[in-house]
């Protein structure tokens, strides 16, 4: 695998609700116990359009990749366990195994009888290891440590305290915006003018076209719908489409750019047209397989034959090492690829099969590179490392929690060092909790924690806390906030 480093803009994506406790405070449901058990900030989310249509999901994986208004939102296993323990091995192509292991794995026609019975054999045990998960079925939850609720509260506390810091319309860009929704999702609120002014729905503004800190993200040339990337606004190719797809809005959500009415499917549409090999494609991978199928295939405005599994090997032929936000996000990639795959009930073969083997390797590398206080390396992925310079180590140690926290197996969570990790980001948060974090790490660690807490500690909470807000649909706060959108237009 090539060596040659990128200096990309760091971004990404997900999700957020109203305060459970207020909620079935409202719906007079609560005890003193129940209410002590809610998290404090958002724990379901439930799209809705700007025009006040509330957004009907299915489960992640399902045929048409949305979520359900009675969804269970834990996520899913990706891979078998990696041993906290493991020796450091340096996944990439110079590396004997690896390369070896990909090789392998590459080589043989997907419609070999031996290599078919293999990943047969492979996905078994990961669709048990995903029962075992929660997220095929919902089992009785492990019992809780008094670490673990202790971590709980901690976590709760930090996504609480950061929730209200809302940001506004007027100084703060589209890439800025999206990168508070990347932490508390669909129903992220923005001030619509200055600091204090009226709340609007974060989602509903971007997809009407409406100017962030001057900036309008969406332009209609020839008569169809465009995404910009520069300053101001995306960062990435598909990087927005990445967003919308991780907030799990269905290809039919409204859009408004240039006095046409758009829909997603027409972002979906320029995406895959403007797929091309060499570029950086790791946003447009998260957003083309959850509103594809696996093996969909179609051609790009350079006539070149595109398919899902070829933005993988594309991916996987360029480097962790120098990409985006150290690589974090290409690794959030293969392994949002790997478990929509796995949801569907496909086989992980041929360049899913690659992308499995390679995240399984470097769990292990991550865990070998981390330091004692439970950060992680702030050399990303080069090598150990431990400078101690607080936004350096956010900004490292939040980004890499992110994907490990959304791709490690559900008993890796509770491992020790997965723990101290989390610890760490959640301390760190807590400490320095009026401190003006850069915006994007931010969004990214607490991101982290959202995963973790909704992986671990979602299933413990009380019923009521899991169902209120997908029963009873969108607060009076969020019906306004679309309302405001939409009477603007």
């Amino acid at each position: 695998m090539s060596r040659r480093h990128s200096r990309i803009e760091c971004s990404s994506t997900w999700f957020l609700v109203l305060a459970a406790a207020a909620a079935i405070c409202l719906q007079g449901r609560t005890t003193s116990a129940q209410l002590f058990l809610q998290p404090a900030y958002p724990v379901a989310t439930r799209p809705a359009s700007p025009t006040g249509t509330t957004v009907s999901d299915l489960t992640p994986g399902d045929e048409d990749g949305q979520i359900s208004a009675d969804a269970d939102l834990t996520l899913e296993l990706l891979a078998p366990d990696a041993p906290s323990n493991a020796p450091v091995t340096v996944p990439r192509a110079s590396s004997e195994l690896t390369a070896a292991r990909l090789a392998v794995a590459a080589s043989a026609p997907d419609d070999d009888e031996a290599e078919q019975a293999a990943e047969d054999d492979d996905n078994d045990q990961l669709a048990d290891d995903a029962a075992e998960d929660g997220s095929a079925t919902s089992p009785t939850p492990v019992e809780l440590t008094p670490e673990l609720e202790a971590l709980r509260e901690k976590i709760r506390g930090v996504l609480g305290a950061y929730y209200p810091r809302h940001q506004n319309a007027r100084d703060n860009n589209a890439w800025e915006i999206m990168h508070a929704i990347v932490a508390y999702g669909v129903d992220t609120q923005i001030f619509k003018n200055g600091p204090g002014g009226e709340k609007v729905n974060a989602m509903g503004w971007l997809c009407y076209n409406y100017p962030c800190a001057g900036y309008r993200m969406l332009l209609q040339h020839n008569g169809k719908l465009e995404a910009r990337r520069g300053v101001g606004v995306q960062g990435h190719h598909g990087q927005f489409l990445a967003i919308l797809a991780q907030s799990r809005l269905k290809p039919d959500y409204p859009m408004y750019v240039g006095g046409k009415d758009f829909t997603i499917a027409d972002l979906i549409e320029f995406e895959k047209q403007n797929c091309f090999a060499g570029e950086e494609l790791t946003f447009k991978l998260i957003a083309l397989m959850h509103y594809l199928d696996s093996d969909a295939t179609w051609t790009s405005r350079d006539g070149q034959p595109w398919s899902i599994q070829r933005l993988i090997r594309e991916e996987l032929a360029q480097p962790i090492r120098g990409a985006a936000c150290g690589g974090t996000h290409r690794l959030m990639g293969f392994s949002y690829a790997v478990n929509k795959r796995i949801k569907r009930g496909e086989p992980v073969s041929g360049e899913f099969r690659r992308a499995q083997i390679f995240m399984d390797d470097y769990h292990r590398y991550t865990f070998g590179l981390q330091n004692r206080d439970g950060s992680f390396s702030t050399e990303w992925f080069e090598r150990k490392g431990a400078n101690p310079d607080i936004d350096r180590r956010i900004k490292t140690s939040g980004h890499i929690l992110e994907w490990m926290a959304f791709s490690v197996p559900d008993e890796t969570l509770r491992q020790p060092k997965m723990v101290q990790a989390v610890d760490y980001v959640a301390s760190l948060l807590a400490k320095h909790n009026r401190r003006t974090w850069e915006i994007g790490p931010l969004g990214h660690a607490l991101h982290g924690l959202v995963i973790y807490d909704e992986r671990v500690f979602k299933p413990h909470d009380p019923p009521a806390s899991q169902t209120i807000v997908e029963a009873d649909g969108d607060s009076d706060a969020a019906i306004e906030a679309r309302r405001d959108v939409e009477s603007t237009r």
